[in-house]
């Protein structure tokens, strides 16, 4: 693709990596066949190629308005375009580049800024809305049907083993999550449990934070990378007194932005070396099962005799490419699992974008919902806390993270 970017655009970091990235495309066409966007709204703005002439024209000096923002504001950040594109863009990273631009130049309406300002301020702290949520949870069967499906369902602590652990496999700081640490502790537990049965030493995080996602995915920059150099300071000072062998995170959507971590230091100044190289340990909870290893500690293993729909999280699938290790680790470990039709595509959770979008969120879900009830399991599983509790709000049937199932078939 040719391009003309503003010579005063192009002489910043973003507005070079924009151009780069932009050369790469070829308007094929491809990306717009797995876009669950554009399969909704058949509308070519709100496909990938059309947002990517967007923020192209942004970039070469056309004004962005409202519109712009609009169909920027619709993109799920699902990925799935980068899984089909043949020509290795990285949109992921192009829209979050044309968001901030377009952010700094579009006024939001009043109501906009608020909510996107009070999701920024109260997501990435469990000390903020963990009274929400609980008290949400407890009121949810008095709420009327809209406000019952947007308040979280809380599950109790999981009885879940306490393998001893000789640490032989080495020492994990397991991430516990600033929403999933408040609406699933249970995951965080079985975590746990999982990763000492497979013999890592575990370390918990003394305050659970935020690793910069929610405020990523509203545009809000500078708190993220805040959130970034807090990790790597607490992660530096875990690291100098005990030693970190991994950092793992069992949301893979928390995953996604942890591994994202080296382009953003990129653009951050002076970060020491010792810093960088944490990220090189940051691991997703997928990447340290290893149904052999699991089998040989734990022979008396059972995996349950259940038929289970895998939900495989776009985080998982187009952001880290780890579906399909992860569900070949499960199978080996005598899981039964099917795989719904259309599972490339998204649920409709995508951060905060089930609050931001309620009408295209709500379609996506239920879509999902029918695709996965096809061929009638007994439960669902997935990997990430947002996937869990989105399509939980209005299934039937429960909707669980994959590390609970392992850790209840750990020997008691």
């Amino acid at each position: 693709m040719q391009t003309q970017i503003l010579p005063e655009l192009l002489a910043t970091p973003a507005g070079q990596r924009v151009d780069a990235i932009l050369r790469k495309c070829v308007h094929c066409g491809f990306c717009t066949a797995t876009c669950p966007t554009y399969q909704l709204l058949g509308d070519e703005l709100d496909g990938p190629r059309g947002r990517i002439y967007q923020i192209k024209e942004v970039f070469e000096g056309l004004p962005a308005d409202r519109s712009v923002q609009r169909h920027l504001d619709r993109c799920l950040t699902c990925r799935s375009c980068e899984t089909t594109c043949p020509s290795g863009v990285d949109y992921g990273e192009l829209i979050d580049i044309g968001r901030e631009q377009v952010e700094s130049s579009v006024p939001r309406p009043f109501g906009e800024r608020l909510l996107r300002r009070l999701l920024g301020s109260l997501l990435p702290y469990p000390s903020r809305h963990g009274w929400l949520f609980r008290s949400a949870s407890t009121l949810r069967g008095l709420l009327p049907t809209g406000l019952r499906q947007k308040a979280p369902r809380i599950r109790p602590l999981g009885n879940f083993p306490n393998p001893s652990s000789d640490g032989s496999a080495g020492r994990v700081l397991l991430l516990e999550g600033c929403v999933q640490s408040t609406l699933s502790p249970n995951t965080n537990a079985a975590a746990a449990a999982v990763l000492q049965a497979l013999g890592y030493e575990v370390l918990r995080e003394p305050s659970p934070g935020c690793c910069g996602a929610v405020n990523q995915h509203l545009s809000q920059t500078e708190q993220a990378r805040r959130w970034v150099r807090g990790n790597l300071e607490r992660w530096q000072a875990l690291d100098r007194q005990q030693g970190i062998d991994f950092i793992v995170s069992s949301a893979s959507g928390c995953g996604v932005m942890l591994k994202d971590y080296p382009r953003i230091l990129q653009q951050m100044p002076a970060v020491p070396d010792e810093q960088k190289s944490l990220v090189e340990r940051i691991r997703d909870l997928s990447e340290l099962l290893d149904a052999e290893t699991l089998r040989r500690r734990q022979p008396d293993f059972r995996a349950p005799e259940l038929r289970i729909a895998w939900h495989a999280p776009c985080t998982l699938t187009h952001g880290q490419r780890l579906v399909d290790r992860l569900r070949a680790q499960l199978e080996a470990l005598g899981f039964r699992l099917s795989v719904p039709r259309d599972a490339h595509l998204c649920c409709g959770s995508a951060g905060t974008y089930s609050l931001l979008q309620p009408e295209l969120s709500k379609q996506l879900r239920d879509d999902k919902l029918d695709a996965l009830n096809a061929e009638a399991p007994d439960l669902i599983i997935t990997a990430n806390v947002g996937c869990e509790h989105h399509l939980g709000s209005a299934s039937e049937l429960p909707v669980r993270h994959w590390i609970e199932l392992v850790a209840e078939g750990l020997p008691r």
